[in-house]
């Protein structure tokens, strides 16, 4: 159902359904609305057009949750303001990638650049550019009930980070792999 309704939705790089784009012509999901005799032909007739419009309703409903952020307002920090930076363009030399912040943070936004683009106050061990968008950026929730101290960022050393390391409990090698 849900291949039929996306293979015959009006696509808006083409402008056209992929079923039409293909075989030149659109298919009908449901028979048509003609009574029949048989009871059973006409219940089933009517239970695929019920879970056919639901589908393309549920693929509406998706394409709007999508695109609601696109035309939205970008995320506004004021200056002093603490924010996370995400961690996935900042190149974190680990072994394990599960074991990554994903996180970096919090930091003080100390410049707005555009309505996109913040600068933040990074540590000068971090050897990066102190501008980000502003999807990269998070706003920093606090909670009374549990305030953990915030970690320092690794130490960035000629692209290299340096870590004090107190200990590895256990690490074991399989394949080639390390396992923490």
């Amino acid at each position: 159902m849900a291949e039929f309704a996306y293979n015959n939705a009006v696509h808006s790089s083409t402008g056209k359904t992929p079923f039409k784009a293909l075989y030149g012509w659109e298919p009908t999901l449901t028979p048509s609305n003609v009574p029949t005799d048989v009871p059973e032909a006409d219940e089933l007739a009517q239970t695929m057009e019920a879970q056919w419009k639901e589908v393309e309703l549920a693929l509406q409903q998706a394409k709007q949750r999508m695109t609601a952020g696109e035309s939205g307002s970008p995320t506004e920090f004021k200056i002093g303001e603490e924010a996370w930076l995400d961690a996935k363009n900042v190149n974190l030399k680990t072994l394990s990638p599960k074991l990554t912040e994903q996180r970096l943070g919090p930091f003080k936004v100390t410049k707005k650049i555009s309505d996109r683009a913040y600068r933040l106050e990074l540590p000068p061990k971090m050897r990066i550019h102190n501008v980000f968008y502003v999807g990269l950026l998070s706003k920093v929730k606090r909670d009374n009930k549990c305030a953990f101290e915030n970690r320092p960022p690794p130490v960035t050393v000629d692209g290299e980070e340096e870590y004090e390391v107190e200990g590895i409990t256990n690490a074991e090698e399989r394949d080639g792999k390390w396992f923490f």
